[in-house]
């Protein structure tokens, strides 16, 4: 069994989660989660795939130490491509380890997919050094999509589309199949909201909408990112900038003022930073709907239908990849709250995609893998029917 350090790009480790959440301030919460709490969702859908025995590392573990201590680098990836971000500090990094490197579930970030993002020097040169850290000739960089795929192909990387490893939490080979059944047998009675972000400016105002499906269907409104979510949710007051907060008046509308906004989120906001109590919670509802799409597909491996709301490239990427239901922002802001939960449903049409789609990427991830000399955990096994 070899020896596999996983990279998971969230800072703190898990002492912090253990015993320091609880006291936590929200800009703590959002440095360990890397920013959006929706990492923890792909992270735990590689661990569940792989079957090695896992060490954690990060990017500041000696390269000594790594070097000796571990036989294989597994990344988990988020949308690091794209012209917001370098990881020349990445580079950096990599550059003094010598062992064999898997990227899993990295994405590229635009506002559509009419065009590539041109990516900072430092990322070219991460990808680079990874290229160079391949097991054997078979890809080891494992991305969201085609879209993203094609980006790579264009610098001359190769890459699989495989979609993200989230798909593959639940134990369920037909999970499509199971969750249109649940939704046949019950009314939609109380629907969650993966919430979006008032700074996004296409999309800040689908925010009354969600808010407006929160309240009639007995809702839950959950919070991903970004920090000022978080702040209105915990009652950060005194953390909160005054732009924060004007900001957040002007997208949730004329019915509050900032006092009933506070109460608002208090009384509906919900934050998670474990899958596991993430999934469980999702389980209560008949329906998972919104712009975030680790929110949704933590509904859906609950058994959950869920739908997502694309804003971008990397949402829709994610979905087209991975199978899950989704609408446009521009359709679903021509819908008024019963219009787009209907539409959110799903049907035998959006089954047969998903879980079509879901078998696909489980035998891309096998073979990617293996090629990898990685091991697939007993609950992959079990998933592939070996």
């Amino acid at each position: 069994m070899k020896k596999i350090g996983i990279i998971e790009n969230m800072a703190y480790g898990p002492d912090f989660f253990k015993s320091e959440y609880e006291y936590a301030k929200s800009s703590e919460i959002m440095v360990a989660t890397g920013g959006n709490t929706g990492n923890v969702a792909f992270v735990y859908g590689v661990r569940k795939i792989i079957g090695d025995q896992i060490t954690t590392i990060d990017w500041g573990t000696s390269p000594d130490y790594v070097n000796q201590n571990v036989d294989h680098i597994v990344i988990c990836c988020a949308n690091q491509l794209g012209e917001h971000v370098s990881l020349e500090g990445w580079a950096d990094r990599i550059s003094h380890f010598d062992k064999p490197v898997t990227l899993i579930g990295l994405g590229a970030q635009a506002s559509d997919m009419s065009r590539f993002p041109t990516l900072p020097d430092g990322t070219l040169r991460f990808l680079e050094l990874v290229n160079e850290r391949k097991s054997d000739a078979s890809p080891n960089i494992a991305v969201r999509g085609e879209y993203t795929k094609a980006l790579l192909d264009s610098l001359g990387i190769n890459a699989l589309a495989a979609g993200c490893p989230s798909l593959h939490i639940s134990p369920d080979k037909n999970l499509g199949r199971s969750i249109l059944e649940r939704q046949n047998k019950t009314s939609i009675n109380r629907v969650a909201v993966a919430a979006g972000n008032p700074w996004h400016g296409p999309s800040a105002f689908l925010e009354p909408l969600l808010v407006e499906i929160v309240e009639k269907w007995h809702g839950e409104y959950v919070i991903q990112h970004p920090l000022g979510m978080l702040q209105f949710a915990y009652n950060e007051i005194d953390q909160i900038e005054p732009k924060t907060i004007q900001r957040f008046l002007d997208v949730y509308g004329p019915s509050f003022d900032q006092t009933s906004l506070l109460e608002w989120f208090r009384r509906y906001a919900a934050i998670f930073v474990d899958t596991p109590n993430w999934k469980r919670f999702l389980n209560k509802f008949d329906l998972v709907l919104g712009p975030r799409y680790h929110g949704v597909a933590l509904g859906i491996q609950a058994g959950v239908p869920g739908t997502v709301v694309t804003i971008d490239s990397r949402t829709l990427e994610l979905c087209e990849g991975t199978g899950v239901p989704n609408i446009s922002l521009k359709t679903a802001l021509e819908y008024d709250h019963d219009g787009l939960v209907k539409a959110c449903l799903w049907d035998d049409e959006k089954v047969a995609n998903f879980d079509n789609i879901r078998m696909q990427q489980r035998k891309k991830y096998q073979d990617f893998l293996c090629n990898q000399g990685v091991s697939l955990s007993k609950h992959f096994k079990d998933l592939l029917g070996q």
